[in-house]
């Protein structure tokens, strides 16, 4: 258990209870109308996605076993076998011991050309729009924050500000009284550690509040040793 009496075992599988925004400072991150850590928040957005993936997997094999899905798929794959057998084997636009037809003027082979053209165009239209998609990201205006190592975050930023969606989750987390800094590696987080030691000091604090914000920088620590793990692994 943490300073605010909630379990801190595995993410993977502990329960995940909203948590006080005012009262527990590492409820940095909303989600779904709740206050959660920045973890806590990207597990739930996960068992999200992998709910919804299971329940899109039991619609198809629904589908599937359903007379109009099985119709359906022994279409789809007829049509991929003849496309390929038609790729493979020219002489089959030829009529049996006869000349090669022209257009093959066959009401089910214009349906199959009908199917291949449709087929293309649908393929054409995916690609274009991922293109698309692909440069608009790549135009749109960076986050304007600067690490303390010197680079500059390159996640878009949020439409009308300045910062992307994480660092303005960050700034809107700001204490008034002290302000920790955003904790995202190791340099900031010892910047982190210089400002609550000065504030400290000064007697700025109260014994609760320095508990609670060392808990917050060592959870900080945590959450950056294992950020840097993930990508030495990659």
């Amino acid at each position: 258990m943490n300073p605010y009496g909630i379990d801190d075992g595995p993410i993977e599988t502990r329960e995940i209870r909203r948590r006080e925004r005012l009262e527990d400072p590492t409820a940095t991150t909303e989600y779904n109308g709740g206050w959660y850590t920045a973890e806590e928040a990207a597990e739930l957005r996960r068992r999200f996605e992998v709910r919804q993936a299971a329940y899109r997997k039991e619609l198809r094999r629904n589908w599937e076993e359903s007379e109009h899905g099985k119709l359906c798929m022994a279409f789809y794959e007829a049509f991929q076998t003849y496309r390929t057998h038609f790729a493979s084997h020219p002489a089959a636009k030829s009529v049996p011991n006869g000349p090669q037809l022209d257009c093959m003027h066959y009401p089910e082979y214009e349906l199959f050309k009908e199917g291949l053209r449709a087929a293309e165009e649908h393929r054409w239209e995916r690609d274009e729009k991922l293109r698309r998609n692909l440069e608009k990201a790549q135009r749109a205006a960076r986050c304007r924050h600067n690490y303390l190592d010197g680079h500059q975050c390159g996640a878009p930023r949020v439409r009308g500000k300045s910062l992307c969606h994480m660092h303005e989750r960050l700034e809107e987390a700001k204490s008034e009284k002290l302000d920790l800094g955003s904790m995202e590696d190791p340099n900031s987080i010892q910047v982190a550690i210089q400002r609550l030691q000065k504030a400290i000091i000064e007697g700025k604090l109260e014994p609760r509040q320095v508990a609670q914000l060392s808990y917050t920088i060592q959870l900080a620590a945590w959450n950056v040793s294992r950020m840097s793990m993930a990508t030495g692994e990659e």
